[in-house]
């Protein structure tokens, strides 16, 4: 289907198709078992270059367009959902936050290292209220009332993913010093005075990567670690976000194929009543389903990221991929288990990781109903976000 790939875009996904085959899929099950990634795993993926692929060049990357990204996050989904879903934030969502926003003394600081998977790193912006909620959002950055500059960052996040990160972007309600308030991002470093890391979380799917809660006690903001506009970061970090929307949503396809392939192999492997199991109905007609399903989801993704590179796409567009793309191979994933009987639900097989994994990414990224809200929010008012309005007009001032 995707006939219009350029070379370098195919030999991007030709590499990471054999990367998945030779050192992911291997260990793909001792992954989810262990919840966690082997350092020997991130190191190799480092190696090839994969944390740098959408940082630009000036600053380490190797500066792959967004389909690249998408296609190599797709096929390394195949292996392994939860692997892919931890590079997706490294390669795409934090780096290019720093990259779009960042000054180019902070951009020199982090993103070579980042581009070169030696400074792994988090972004932190989930309460209790509700990922998207910042208006009853607690954690607070104020100006350092002990100093004559910088800051002070006091408050609490939930969910958050990368435990093993030493670069944390963390948002949260910001006051200037002339009392102007707003919603504005923070740099954090793992080992800053007053940041502490809650052990993670036992968690259902996604278990590649650590995940749990983080706390923030006093912990002192310098000037320089300010990341983008103080008052105005709920806006200015939204093409980082829309940018990792679709690659998020280029796993969930990956997480998909991945069981879909197994499942063609073990029907036409597998006897079963006295006959090929590839001969029994209803099982013909769900395969068909999920094929189409599966294709019908490439299509709307690499169509919207085609518009995203060209400038053109719609506002809600990339939270109509997460909702429609997560819920819809999360389907297609619980029908593929369903043909496997009673060795769909063994975790040795390695077969339910990959619905348990679809299912943590229709919440991963914020869950579906918060991106319809949005998308809700974009056609009945114009405004593709939940910001509440006295941010919304602090950021166009």
């Amino acid at each position: 289907m995707l006939d219009w790939l350029t070379d370098d875009q195919r030999a991007l996904r030709d590499m990471a198709e054999a990367f998945a085959r030779k050192e992911i899929e291997p260990i793909a099950n001792q992954i989810d078992m262990e919840e966690h990634t082997p350092d020997e795993l991130v190191k190799k993926a480092a190696d090839l270059g994969l944390y740098g692929l959408y940082t630009s060049q000036d600053y380490g990357g190797s500066g792959a367009d967004l389909v690249s990204v998408c296609l190599v996050s797709e096929e390394l989904a195949k292996a392994s959902p939860a692997f892919a879903g931890m590079l997706t934030v490294q390669i795409v969502l934090c780096p290019k936050a720093v990259e779009i926003l960042g000054t180019e003394e902070q951009k020199r600081r982090i993103l070579p290292a980042s581009a070169s998977g030696e400074r792994l790193m988090a972004y932190s912006q989930s309460e209790p209220a509700g990922a998207a909620n910042i208006g009853s959002h607690l954690t607070k950055i104020v100006p350092d009332s002990g100093a004559n500059d910088g800051f002070r960052l006091d408050g609490s996040k939930l969910y958050c993913t990368q435990g093993t990160a030493m670069t944390w972007l963390v948002m949260g309600k910001t006051r200037a010093r002339d009392g102007a308030e707003g919603y504005g991002c923070v740099i954090v470093e793992r080992d800053d005075a007053g940041f502490d890391i809650a052990p993670h979380e036992d968690k259902l799917g996604w278990r590649g990567t650590n995940t749990g809660s983080i706390a923030f006690n006093n912990v002192r903001i310098e000037e320089d670690d300010i990341l983008g506009d103080l008052l105005k970061g709920g806006f200015s970090h939204r093409a980082a976000n829309h940018a990792n929307l679709l690659a998020h949503v280029a796993t969930s396809i990956g997480c998909a194929q991945g069981l879909f392939d197994k499942t063609i192999a073990y029907v036409q492997d597998r006897n079963l009543y006295g006959k090929p199991m590839s001969e029994l109905q209803p099982l013909g007609y769900w395969l068909a389903e999920c094929h189409a399903k599966i294709a019908a989801c490439r299509a709307l993704l690499y169509d919207t990221v085609r518009q995203f590179e060209a400038g053109t796409v719609a506002p809600e567009a990339g939270n109509i991929c997460k909702a429609f793309i997560g819920e819809t191979c999360f389907d297609v994933c619980v029908k593929l288990v369903q043909m496997w009987g009673g060795s769909g639900i063994m975790n040795s097989t390695g077969v339910n990781r990959y619905m348990r994994d679809a299912r943590a990414k229709c919440v991963a990224e914020g869950a579906t109903e918060m991106h319809y809200a949005i998308i809700a929010n974009q056609l009945l008012h114009g405004q593709p976000t939940l910001v509440p309005s006295n941010i919304v007009k602090a950021a166009s001032a």
